[in-house]
C-alpha cells in the first residue's frame, strides 16, 4: 500500500493513498484529522486487539466508519449500508472503489504511526 502525506495550500495535512485504498485518503485526512487524542484512542483499541481483550473495533465517523479485528482493517463509506436499488439493470455494476478500502493490521499500524509522526510531531 503505497501513500505520502502532504500539506495543502493552507496548510493542512492530507492523505494520499495509491489507487485502491482511495477511502482511506478520506479517512484520515477528513474522519481521523489531527487530533492526537483521537489518535492515541485508536493505538489503544489496536493494544487491546493484539492481546485479545476484544474482538472488534468499530470507529463511527462522519462519513466513513473504520472496521478492525486482529488481522484486518477496513474503511467503508456509510453511503454503501444504505438501502439502494434492490436489482440494477443488466450489465449495471455499482462503482465503490474510493468508498471502501482494507488491508492488514499492521500494515494500518505502520500508516497511523507515519499519521501520527506527520501530524503531530512538527
Amino acid at each position: 500500500m503505497n501513500y505520502q502525506f502532504i500539506r495543502n495550500l493552507q496548510g493542512e495535512p492530507e492523505a494520499q493513498f495509491e489507487m485502491g485504498h482511495e477511502a482511506f485518503s478520506r479517512w484520515f485526512t477528513e474522519e481521523l484529522g489531527t487530533r492526537e487524542d483521537n489518535i492515541s484512542a485508536l493505538f489503544t483499541a489496536i493494544d487491546a486487539l493484539q492481546k485479545h481483550q476484544m474482538k472488534g473495533y468499530l470507529l463511527e465517523g462522519k462519513e466513513f466508519n473504520l472496521r478492525l479485528d486482529c488481522d484486518e482493517v477496513e474503511v467503508r463509506s456509510k453511503d454503501l449500508d444504505m438501502d439502494g436499488p434492490d436489482e440494477l439493470p443488466e450489465g449495471t455494476e455499482l462503482y465503490d472503489q474510493e468508498s471502501v478500502s482494507g488491508c492488514g493490521l499492521d500494515d494500518f499500524i505502520q500508516v497511523l504511526s507515519s499519521w501520527r509522526d506527520f501530524v503531530c510531531g512538527q
